[in-house]
Order: structure tokens, then C-alpha cells, then sequence
């Protein structure tokens, strides 16, 4: 059963301003107008990217540890428009070298290309120890291509993309930041909703298919899974994956049902059983969900107060809990950010000395759609699972 204790007060604030760098971000010039909500002692923010007249979005990005021990922080940066899924951006950079107190001007990594955009970052340690940075490529609203690039020099410079579904094989397949996931074997998975395209509809379709892209080879070439089961009368969208503790993988989906969903794959994600109801009460919001170093299942997602209709509610507050149990229950929430306008998503998450690093979308939704502002904070893991 999940757990009735209270929350763990670990909610963080959240500025007003443009990006601080150079200077500690307690001393920052810019972290000095959060909303009302306090800050917590155990939670520091190191990052805060706020939009502005020529930047009206900052958000879904991802964090690695660079081999000097350096913070490399890559992320979308909307460069005209109003901040729009579909407006012009980048991906651009930025390193700290002291765990996030001060970080480098931010430079472009991956300029707009596509027609529409480069969006939706996720960075990713190779056992051959280089970097691989999967992103999608936005062609229109039928076309939308996920790519990875690699580094041989810590980020330095970039290859040209690698198209990971087949160029035969149009559609719109999103991939969210910091979703893909290296198994034992060392096998690439990359869990993809295709909305629109080859065996779908041709218009846009809220209802995603799910399937994954597995590459065996360090992302020189990709295999194509098949389809998983759609689920009458439910959208699925925005997919993760984790391995499970029986050796076989499970993959998750925000949907309109007020729950997120998860299936299973015992042949290294090529196929999967029918979705099924989880144990993550949600809004259509996406979940971070992440295998510790100690074995917990980490979950980072929306769940709203018990009597609060879960399909409809906003993305807050955003709380983390941990499952031994691969996620059949989950212990003592932690409560990351709570505000009644705050919208708290697409969280990217990297293991840290003191519990973690998080970069999530932290946007106000009474003065925007919520996804114009990232933050980047360190805090402690919830607490085990019982």
C-alpha cells in the first residue's frame, strides 16, 4: 500500500529573472522575487533560467558528470515565438566546475534546425565512455525525428546525427528528455510515442503508440520493436523505461486516465505486454523514473492531494518517493516544489554526493504556460521505501 506518512518538506523557490552565472546562486542578483513558498534547509538551487524578450522558454533538459568531475548541463533554449512546442530553438550548454554553485556563459551545441525545432535532451555515459546526446529534430507536425550525436572530448564538439528510426519510417515520435535507458548487456533503449505517420493517423493524434528503438552497437544502428498493445478509450504518451528487478524491462506512459500505465518486455524492449494500470496517481504529466545505485526504483512525478481528481489536476506539487518493490508500492513522498500555479515537469535527474541533482520545468501558469522557466536544484533522496 502506499504510504499515509507526511511529505518531507523539500520544496524549493523558484525566481524571477534572466540566467545567473559567474556567482553563487544564494548571491545571485536574480534569485531575489520568489513566489510565496518557503524554501527548504536540505535543498539548495543552483540554476535558475527564466525567460526574457528574446528567450521566452527555458526546459527540457538533462545533466552528466564530465570526467574531470565537472557538471555538464544541456538544455532547450526557444529563441522566438511565445515558447510554443513548435517554435524556433536550440540546445545549448552549460558546465560548472564547483557542483552547481557557478556555471559557464551557456554556448549552442545544436542550432534550430528541421523547419520547426531541436528540443528534448537526453545525455547519456557510453561504455566506451563517450557522450551520446539524443534530441528530437521538429520537420512539421507529422515529422518529428529522435537523432543522437556523440562526443569523444567531454562535449566539445558533436558529430553529425544518426537517425534512429529508419528514414522510410516518417512520423511524429517524441522522445522526452532523459528517457533513454543502457542495459547490463550495455544495449541502447530508446522508448518512443508516435502520434502521427506510418501506421497511424495521418492527422496529429493525442493517443501515442509506444514502442522502442534498441540499438546493440553504441547507436550505430537501430532496431525498430514492435508496437505495444493500445489501450481502448485511453492516451498513452511520453513513455520510460527501467529494468526490473526479474531481469526483464518495464516501460511507463502518462495518460488521460488519471494514472500513468506500465507494461513489460522480456526480450530487451522489442516487445511488450498490454498496458496496464500503475501505481503513479497523475495528471497527463510525465514521470522521471530511475533505478538507484542501491537498488530503490526512484519516482519523480505530479501526484495531486487525495481528494483531488487526479486526470484533471494541475503538474503540482512535484514529489519524489522511492519503491523497493518495483513500483508496486512506494514509501514517504517528498515534496520537491508545491505552488498552486506552478507547473513542475519533464524533470531530468543525475545521482549526486548529497542525494541528487534535478533540472525540471518550474514555469508559473498565471503568467504562462508553465514551461518557460527550468531550474536546476540539488536535494536529498527521499527516504528508503519501508
Amino acid at each position: 500500500m502506499q504510504s499515509t506518512g507526511k511529505s518531507s518538506a523539500l520544496t524549493c523557490i523558484v525566481s524571477i529573472g534572466l540566467l545567473a552565472t559567474g556567482v553563487p546562486a544564494q548571491e545571485s542578483a536574480f534569485m531575489t522575487k520568489p513566489p510565496d513558498v518557503p524554501a527548504a534547509a536540505e535543498s539548495r538551487v543552483l540554476l535558475v533560467l527564466n525567460p526574457d524578450e528574446r528567450t521566452p522558454r527555458h526546459s527540457e533538459g538533462d545533466l552528466l558528470r564530465l570526467a574531470d568531475g565537472g557538471l555538464l548541463f544541456v538544455w532547450t533554449r526557444f529563441s522566438a515565438g511565445t515558447g510554443g512546442d513548435h517554435d524556433p530553438a536550440d540546445l545549448v550548454a552549460a558546465v560548472s566546475d564547483d557542483d552547481g554553485l557557478t556555471w559557464s556563459e551557456p554556448r549552442v551545441v545544436v542550432a534550430s534546425e528541421g523547419g520547426m525545432n531541436v528540443m528534448s535532451v537526453t545525455l547519456r555515459r557510453l561504455p566506451d565512455d563517450r557522450i551520446a546526446l539524443f534530441h528530437l529534430v521538429k520537420h512539421s507536425l507529422v515529422n518529428c525525428r529522435p537523432v543522437v550525436r556523440f562526443s569523444s572530448d567531454e562535449g566539445g564538439t558533436w558529430s553529425e546525427p544518426v537517425e534512429i528510426v529508419p528514414s522510410d519510417d516518417v512520423g511524429y515520435d517524441v522522445l522526452n528528455n532523459d528517457r533513454v535507458f543502457i542495459d547490463s548487456n550495455g544495449r541502447l533503449v530508446v522508448p518512443v510515442a508516435r502520434h502521427a505517420g506510418v501506421g497511424m493517423t495521418s492527422d496529429f493524434s493525442p493517443a501515442g503508440r509506444l514502442r522502442c528503438h534498441v540499438s546493440a552497437d553504441g547507436g550505430a544502428s537501430w532496431s525498430a520493436g514492435a508496437w505495444a498493445p493500445d489501450v481502448s478509450g485511453v492516451a498513452l504518451q511520453e513513455p520510460g523505461v527501467f529494468a526490473a528487478s526479474d531481469g526483464g524491462l518495464r516501460m511507463h506512459a502518462r495518460t488521460d486516465d488519471g494514472r500513468h500505465y506500465i507494461m513489460s518486455s522480456d526480450d530487451a524492449g522489442m516487445t511488450f505486454s498490454s498496458p496496464r494500470p500503475w501505481t503513479l496517481r497523475s495528471p497527463l504529466s510525465p514521470a522521471t523514473v530511475e533505478r538507484l545505485e542501491d537498488g530503490d526504483l526512484l519516482a519523480l512525478w505530479n501526484e495531486p492531494p487525495a481528494d483531488v481528481e487526479a486526470s484533471t489536476s494541475p503538474r503540482t506539487p512535484l514529489v519524489a518517493a522511492r519503491s523497493s518493490d518495483d513500483g508496486v508500492t512506494w514509501g514517504e513522498r517528498a515534496i520537491l516544489f508545491d505552488h498552486p500555479n506552478g507547473w513542475y515537469c519533464y524533470v531530468a535527474h543525475l545521482a549526486s554526493e548529497k542525494g541528487m541533482f534535478l533540472a525540471t520545468c518550474a514555469g508559473d501558469r498565471s503568467d504562462g504556460n508553465g514551461l518557460e522557466t527550468t531550474v536546476v536544484i540539488e536535494a536529498p533522496l527521499p527516504p528508503p521505501a519501508p
